[in-house]
């Protein structure tokens, strides 16, 4: 009787790790549409040229279609603080979405702490100075999902750059508003065309052009309602990129573009004050 007691409870031990598993599983298979969390993310840090250093900070929206709006507060903010963090949140992976910037002094032993609460759930990214987590150029074009410089021995890839682009603009509700703005490259990194080319010392007259990867996106910062682009990625052509932006309420709004070459990427921000749709005359 005893052996069968024993026989029994293996059993049932090996049915609920087995069910815990599945359960598992299943939670980091299944995709939410909505009512998910948010989590903020410690990207790393990296050295600026006067001797202070950047911290770089993302999030992952766990929803598949939920765009998520928490205003600047307790509820998203560095000790309820603001630093520049996004309002408004896309769906899914937004990688070195911002950095702030801390003095050289700032103490190697202390936390910059992103507190973010979503759908009921509080969350926090810990961003610190410690060794560990340096990052360069480099390491954010490849974690952004593109190659690097060092891998295909080629000159250093410079971000891009905006020029001179406007700051503020005023839309209308429901009317879409022309974003455009100009970028500079330094021509880094070449086609893959061309370097296959370069490396087989002949000459390829169907490469890609220099700025084939050259792009501006954007996303929507803050702002009271939602934002709609079209395109939301729009390539650069002759040093110039065009999309449009629809408001769908009244407000002032932040609107992100990041200029983007091969995961190198700048960003500039355009603060848009939209008023309601005017009223045709009786």
């Amino acid at each position: 009787m005893r052996r069968i007691l024993v026989g029994g409870l293996t059993a049932f031990v090996l049915l609920l790790s087995s069910a815990t598993w599945a359960q598992d599983v299943y939670n980091n298979s299944v995709r939410y549409t909505r009512g998910q969390s948010v989590q903020p993310v410690f990207e790393g840090w990296s050295r600026n040229p006067d001797g202070s250093f950047a911290m770089w900070f993302g999030y992952l929206n766990r929803n598949h279609e939920e765009q998520l709006h928490v205003p600047v507060g307790a509820d998203n903010g560095f000790n309820g603080e603001d630093m520049g963090q996004p309002e408004f949140f896309t769906t899914r992976r937004q990688q070195f979405a911002f950095k702030i910037d801390v003095p050289a002094t700032f103490p190697k032993d202390r936390d910059l702490v992103w507190t973010l609460k979503a759908n009921g759930v509080t969350l926090k990214a810990y961003g610190c100075l410690w060794p560990v987590w340096e990052i360069d150029q480099n390491t954010i074009s490849a974690n952004r999902g593109s190659r690097t410089a060092v891998d295909f021995d080629e000159p250093p890839n410079e971000a891009p750059k905006f020029v001179n682009p406007p700051t503020s603009q005023r839309g209308e509700v429901g009317k879409p508003l022309t974003l455009s703005v100009s970028v500079s490259d330094d021509g880094n990194p070449k086609p893959r065309t061309d370097r296959g080319a370069r490396v087989a010392g002949i000459k390829a007259p169907g490469a890609l052009p220099l700025n084939q990867s050259l792009r501006v996106s954007w996303l929507q910062w803050r702002g009271p309602g939602l934002v709609k682009f079209a395109p939301t990625s729009v390539r650069v052509t002759e040093g110039t990129a065009t999309t449009t932006a629809v408001f769908d309420s009244p407000g002032t709004y932040v609107l992100r573009g990041y200029a983007e070459d091969a995961s190198m990427h700048t960003p500039h921000d355009i603060t848009v004050t939209v008023v309601a749709a005017a009223t045709p005359p009786r």
